[in-house]
């Protein structure tokens, strides 16, 4: 079967254990937005039992996008708490985020692609880093800390 992704419900709330890739080329973010969302994200997902994080993002970008990534360096690790509104569940989430390098130049030639996910409707933007400041980018923190990538890993808490 299927090997469980590290995400358990509590009587307190969900732990989520994930990873997230940062895609930057010519000065553009790859973000992706599902449908119906009002709120965009950069690509990645739960990391499974017994699976190193650098290997989750890797897969889970081949899974999304069908390329291959290499990754070049792990930039934050976020502790994240928020109250997920149309669930109503508190969730308690650690998230590495990487900076990837493209291996396929494929994903660069439209600033805008639909991609169908077993069944799910997932639209992929290339955004300047200008005009990731006007949207609704989550975590919100890469907003601001896009524009400067650290050169060593950083912690960031969210409450």
């Amino acid at each position: 079967g299927d090997i469980m992704d590290i995400s358990f419900k509590t009587a307190e709330g969900r732990f989520n254990y994930r990873v997230g890739g940062l895609i930057v080329h010519d000065n553009k973010l790859l973000i992706m937005q599902d449908q119906g969302q009002p709120y965009y994200y950069v690509p990645g997902g739960r990391i499974k039992m017994n699976e190193k994080s650098e290997d989750a993002v890797k897969r889970e970008i081949k899974e999304e996008l069908g390329v291959e990534v290499t990754v070049k360096r792990m930039l934050w690790v976020n502790e994240n708490f928020f109250k997920e509104e149309t669930l109503n569940e508190q969730f308690h989430e650690i998230c590495f985020f990487y900076l990837l390098e493209l291996e396929d130049e494929k994903l660069l030639k439209n600033n805008e692609f639909i991609v169908d996910e077993e069944g799910k409707t997932h639209t992929y933007y290339w955004k300047t880093l200008n005009e990731l400041k006007l949207i609704n980018l989550y975590p919100q923190f890469l907003r601001e800390k896009i524009v400067e990538l650290p050169l060593h890993i950083k912690h960031i808490v969210v409450t």
